[in-house]
């Protein structure tokens, strides 16, 4: 159950949950990295660090203490086309935790001290994910997954960018994009939403009206692509990706179901055949990335170098196999089951549940609820799988990366790979 009400300029989605004593605010901003000018790559990323660092009403300090210094836990992220900052707290501290999480989007101050600290830890940050192998692999693919657009490049920027964007960088960004037309809040707990109502009334401004960026879609693919990087490791990273479709595909969840048969969990074919049948890795997984103009199908795994060429062989062997053999009633009614369920799941805790009421909102300009959804889900069948899986892993535009302690030619060898299945 929930209400999208409009307050002042934002919208606001609440959604009531009886009987527990915890609640989960968040406010989302319709603005993320593949939104930035080139040359300040990591702004939105850099203010959404900053933002943490003190606001017109509170100091860094008193942010902390006000909200985790009472149980609750606070954080933020910046996707691609989103940035965020939530809570999760004690339902008697709603006031406070609204105060400080909407001074903070939008009354920072950016402080030049700050500013700099800040730089120097999202520098570390870098140095941090760059020497994180799985990050590596996953950072190449999708350079040429999406070679040449925003969505091909790393959110959190690169040292060059970082170590050149000012303030008044920031403050642009935070202009352009942090404007209450631009913010969806989220609310569940047990408050009643009235309550809640009326501390947005009062705490929220009215804006300037936003400029609304279109978004630059993606190029298609039209060829194989493969990239590796050199590191000294004791496992190589294997990553392998299509195109996939986006949020606002009818496709979307035909394809949820088809991660979930090929590496969702520990019964899924991929971790069958890798790990349970050919000892070749301890982990092998899947992934959709879905946005509002293209999406990816990913597949990663670490293993020992002399391996990845089989594993390579194998992943596109189970590949062949979905696209040229329809999947029995059986194996996707358990997919349909692990789907529900996990959705089911995540709806039941305030804060999977604030996620899924605004990301749903922020991308389609609707929220599905759960019979609709389920609805979507029991209406796929063998032949809607069949056929996606065709249209997904197509290798004549297949995407593979390598980061490890790999041979020279492991490109050429890859390729070679591909070629049987071309």
């Amino acid at each position: 159950m929930f209400k999208i009400i409009k307050v002042k300029q934002a919208t606001f989605i609440y959604s009531p949950l009886s009987n527990f004593n915890t609640a989960s605010l968040g406010v989302f901003i319709r603005g993320g990295a593949r939104l930035e000018e080139k040359r300040v790559k990591g702004v939105a990323h850099f203010v959404e660090h900053m933002l943490f660092k003190g606001s017109k009403d509170f100091s860094y300090k008193e942010i902390k203490r006000e909200i985790e210094g009472r149980g609750g836990t606070l954080n933020g992220f910046t996707s691609q086309e989103v940035t965020a900052f939530y809570a999760y707290f004690l339902k008697k501290n709603l006031k406070i935790t609204l105060e400080i999480l909407l001074d903070m989007v939008l009354n920072p101050i950016f402080e030049e001290k700050e500013l700099e600290k800040e730089r120097k830890v999202i520098l570390e940050e870098i140095k941090m994910y760059n020497d994180l192998p799985s990050y590596r692999a996953l950072s190449l693919l999708d350079k040429i997954l999406w070679e040449g657009h925003p969505l091909g490049e790393d959110i959190i920027g690169d040292f060059s960018t970082v170590e050149r964007i000012s303030r008044d960088d920031l403050r642009r960004f935070k202009e352009e994009f942090y404007q209450p037309k631009n913010l969806v809040i989220g609310f569940v707990g047990d408050v009643d939403e009235g309550e809640v109502v009326k501390l947005l009334e009062k705490k929220l401004p009215l804006g300037k009206m936003p400029k609304m960026k279109k978004l630059r879609p993606p190029p298609s693919l039209k060829r194989i692509k493969t990239a590796k990087e050199e590191k000294k490791l004791d496992q190589t990273h294997l990553c392998v990706g299509f195109r996939a479709p986006s949020y606002r595909s009818r496709l979307r969840f035909a394809a949820e179901l088809i991660h979930i048969i090929l590496g969702a969990n520990m019964s899924s074919r991929l971790f069958e055949e890798l790990r349970e049948k050919k000892g070749l890795c301890y982990e092998v997984s899947t992934e959709v990335k879905k946005y509002k103009d293209s999406g990816a199908f990913i597949i990663h795994t670490g293993l020992d170098k002399e391996k990845a060429i089989l594993a390579l062989d194998c992943i596109l062997k189970e590949l062949k196999r979905i696209k040229e053999k329809k999947v029995s009633e059986k194996e996707l009614e358990r997919a349909k089951d692990y789907f529900l369920g996990q959705l089911s799941m995540s709806m039941e805790r305030p804060q999977s549940r604030l996620f899924h009421l605004v990301e749903s909102y922020i991308a389609l300009d609707k929220i599905l609820i759960f019979k609709e959804i389920e609805e979507c889900i029991h209406k796929i069948g063998p032949f809607q799988i069949l056929n996606l899986a065709n249209k997904i892993f197509d290798f004549s535009k297949i995407c593979v990366s390598c980061v490890g302690n790999i041979d020279k030619d492991i490109e050429k060898r890859m390729k070679k790979v591909i070629d049987k299945y071309y």
